[in-house]
């Protein structure tokens, strides 16, 4: 095994465990699934927009003056 200090100062082992692997993997899993999901919200974001249309440069203005 092999210890290291990471960026921060926090120290970790490096060896032939998969404790580590599993550990990536879990956050790299963690990652797509985060990247995935803000994609979905961007395009849902962007179909309302579409449909509530241009309604200016202030559209909270207009909606609370109907």
């Amino acid at each position: 095994m092999l210890e290291q200090i990471d960026h921060r100062g926090k120290r970790f082992t490096i060896g032939g465990e998969d404790v580590v692997d599993d550990v990536a993997r879990e956050r790299c899993r963690r990652n797509e699934l985060l990247e995935r999901q803000a994609q979905r919200e961007i395009r849902e974001l962007e179909r309302a927009k579409a449909v509530a249309g241009s309604t200016g440069t202030n559209p909270d203005v207009e909606v609370l003056e109907r």
